[in-house]
């Protein structure tokens, strides 16, 4: 699939569309069952051109199996909402994500917490991806600040009021999968902005954040790059600043 937002985005790292499916493509990557392993380095490899499965026995990461709509937190309750916080003593040490474990229960119960019917989730280089013959639910961006910035604000361009992408707090599975999926059950579908995750940071680069879109949303941005911002000399003055700092 070609993108003319792609093009003058001048992407690093190509975006990654998310399909849902009951059936595994050949050949593609994926996590070993029962070694537990994030799954953000399948998504940094999707980014690099190879094609990931995540599915139930694989996704071993607590957080992950919620992250990528299968179900809720195992070790919900009494569990994840200490190891967001403060902890158990002599079990485990807390993350000190939230304060204490009633904000850390709290932030459960406002996750769009899913059960997707379908047996595999699969991230594919957007370049291979076939619009005449399959229709990802999610398009991802990884981007840098300046890519961030045309992203929100072409997310901007053609609707109205000024809050049509969102930063949550969210793990960076979350982020990725869980946040905009719930999205693309709405209208008026946001934009997710993710891999804020301090857990995730070290497995990214310093400058990498991701941006997330509904298809529909992808497609809508795409129609908006002729006669917006992108194409003018503002941007063309980032881009140039971009070259040189050899991103």
């Amino acid at each position: 699939m070609k993108s003319s937002l792609v093009k003058s985005l001048d992407l690093k790292y190509e975006p990654v569309a998310v399909f849902l499916s009951n059936e595994k493509p050949d050949g593609a990557l994926q996590g070993k069952e029962g070694i537990r392993s994030c799954t953000i380095p399948l998504f940094i490899a999707a980014a690099k051109g190879k094609t990931v499965v995540f599915e139930r026995k694989t996704v071993t990461c607590n957080g992950g199996k919620v992250g990528f709509g299968f179900g809720q937190f195992p070790n919900y309750p009494d569990g994840i909402e200490y190891f967001l916080t403060v902890g158990k003593e002599g079990k485990f040490e807390g993350e000190g994500y939230k304060k204490n474990p009633q904000l850390g229960d709290d932030f459960v119960k406002c996750l769009p917490i899913t059960d997707i019917p379908y047996e595999y989730v699969i991230f594919k280089p957007l370049s291979q991806v076939d619009v005449d013959k399959e229709k990802p639910e999610i398009i991802i961006f990884f981007v840098n600040p300046n890519q961030l910035s045309a992203l929100t604000v072409l997310a901007n361009y053609y609707r109205p009021g000024y809050e049509n992408v969102m930063i949550p707090f969210a793990s960076g599975c979350q982020s990725l999968f869980l946040l905009p999926y719930a999205e693309t059950k709405k209208e008026n579908p946001r934009a997710v902005v993710g891999l804020i995750d301090i857990t995730v940071r070290p497995m990214v680069e310093p400058d990498m954040l991701s941006f997330s879109v509904t298809y529909k949303m992808f497609l809508d941005m795409e129609k908006n790059v002729e006669g917006s911002f992108l194409e003018k000399n503002l941007w063309r003055r980032v881009l140039e600043k971009m070259d040189k700092s050899h991103w």
